[in-house]
């Protein structure tokens, strides 16, 4: 039994967070990204949130303690709602998922329309260097995002994994 609450505890979302004044966005209950720590693990992470001095202006308040001042000694007793969290590169993976979910049951055509594009790609496949126009897109957009976002990729492809390798997972998920 103890055994089991140990794994719960591991599991439960921490109800206290800390973060700096001067994180604070200018407005309460506005959605903004916000650079947290978990004040039970310490663990410091971004999220999008809202924030309020009163719970009862969010929908699901969690404590935040407010620090601040040169040591950042001075506290201040805030509210926060998390929303999404967001890892170091600040890739949302809760989004990945869903969109990897949804995308079982939705068409996997992009449509650019963009003649100027059709027209190069057509160019590519007619010169010999892609067999479709599709292969061509495919090839160059996920180089271009190994350059430019690889951790995007990283996420999406352990995102992928996780979904692909656990059928009970899946299930579940269809009955969403």
């Amino acid at each position: 039994m103890r055994h089991g609450a140990h794994d719960q505890r591991e599991d439960a979302i921490s109800d206290h967070y800390i973060t700096a004044e001067e994180h604070l966005p200018d407005e309460e209950c506005t959605e903004t990204t916000l650079q947290i720590t978990d004040a039970e693990t310490k663990r410091i992470f971004e999220a999008r949130v809202r924030i309020a001095r009163e719970p009862d202006e969010l929908t699901d308040p969690q404590r935040l303690t407010v620090v601040t001042g040169p040591h950042e000694t001075v506290s201040k007793e805030w509210y926060v709602e998390l929303l999404d969290e967001i890892d170091a590169a600040g890739i949302n993976e809760d989004r990945l998922r869903r969109l990897a979910r949804e995308q079982e049951t939705t068409s996997n055509i992009v449509n650019t329309r963009s003649d100027d594009l059709k027209v190069v790609l057509t160019y590519l496949v007619e010169a010999g260097q892609y067999e479709s126009t599709a292969e061509a897109l495919r090839e160059l957009a996920f180089e271009r995002l190994a350059e430019e976002r690889p951790a995007l990729l990283e996420a999406y492809d352990t995102v992928r994994t996780e979904f692909e390798a656990d059928p009970l997972r899946r299930a579940l998920m269809d009955q969403e």
